[in-house]
């Protein structure tokens, strides 16, 4: 890692040897990625964070995914988004271009010509092939909530969120809602859940988790003087379990606590996973 006035630059590697099957399927399944020729039997390139329009400070992710054998690789690099003047704007090209490089000379060539694709343009994604974004529709989670603005879907590994238009003002559209999918976890959740309400009629267990916050800076959002209330609803089915995240600032004309719940729970039902 690298610190100067320019801001920060990260370079992480993540070396899997022996990997197992589930790790290299789930390798060549990275969504979002766009193939990579010259790198072991499959290589791909992610760009995240801030190359994909999220907001609040995301760092920019240039995120190399490789498979040699029963060997898996992740080569990534964190860098400062431009968030003053004094920063550059990261080079998702250039970066890709290095790290693919880097990989060739560290023996993971596989002697046919290397070729990196180009990044995408900086902005928010208009599609994604992210199976866990594909589990719900934005538009889907504007009725159930009552928002009016459309979501920013922003995919993630294993996860995914939507934000809507106004997470400073309190209402609907101070909405920012996840999915995190955790294949084989279900058991996680016969632990003692602290604080956890047990929902009926959702999954083969839900445990529900409420908590409210300060707002504002601390949470990621521009000033507000009303806590984000955080409502966390944990579904088991079978044997994958899913933790689905509604944040919101309650606006005192409504709708309450209670209704967000009901609203929260209502839609949980409908996906299945």
């Amino acid at each position: 890692m690298s610190k100067s006035d320019q801001g920060m630059n990260a370079l992480t590697v993540a070396l899997t040897s022996p990997a197992s099957a589930a790790e290299i399927a789930g390798a060549k399944k990275t969504p979002d990625c766009s193939p990579v020729a010259g790198i072991g039997d499959f290589a791909c390139f992610q760009w995240t964070g801030w190359f994909r329009g999220e907001a609040g400070g995301a760092s920019a992710n240039t995120v190399l995914k490789a498979v040699r054998g029963n060997e898996s690789l992740d080569l990534r690099v964190v860098a400062t988004p431009p968030m003053t003047s004094g920063i550059p704007v990261p080079d998702g090209n250039a970066t890709a271009r290095a790290l693919a490089q880097a990989a060739v000379e560290g023996g993971w060539g596989n002697g046919s010509a290397l070729s990196v694709p180009s990044a995408p343009p900086v902005g928010p994604q208009t599609t994604t092939d992210n199976p866990v974004c594909a589990l719900v529709s934005a538009g889907a989670v504007q009725q159930a909530f009552g928002a009016t603005t459309q979501a920013q879907v922003l995919p993630g590994e294993g996860s995914c969120r939507y934000t809507f238009g106004a997470l400073g003002t309190p209402g609907p559209d101070s909405l920012l809602f996840s999915i995190e999918f955790h294949e084989g976890g279900a058991s996680l959740m016969s632990r003692p859940v602290p604080d956890g309400q047990e929902i009926e009629g959702v999954g083969d267990r839900a445990i529900l988790i409420v908590r409210t916050d300060a707002g504002g800076p601390k949470a990621l959002r521009p000033p507000s003087d009303v806590p984000l209330t955080n409502m966390s609803l944990m579904v088991a089915r079978g044997q994958n379990m899913a933790i689905f995240t509604a944040q919101i600032l309650i606006s005192p004309a409504g709708p309450t606590a209670e209704q967000i719940k009901d609203k929260l729970i209502t839609l949980v039902k409908g996906i299945n996973f």
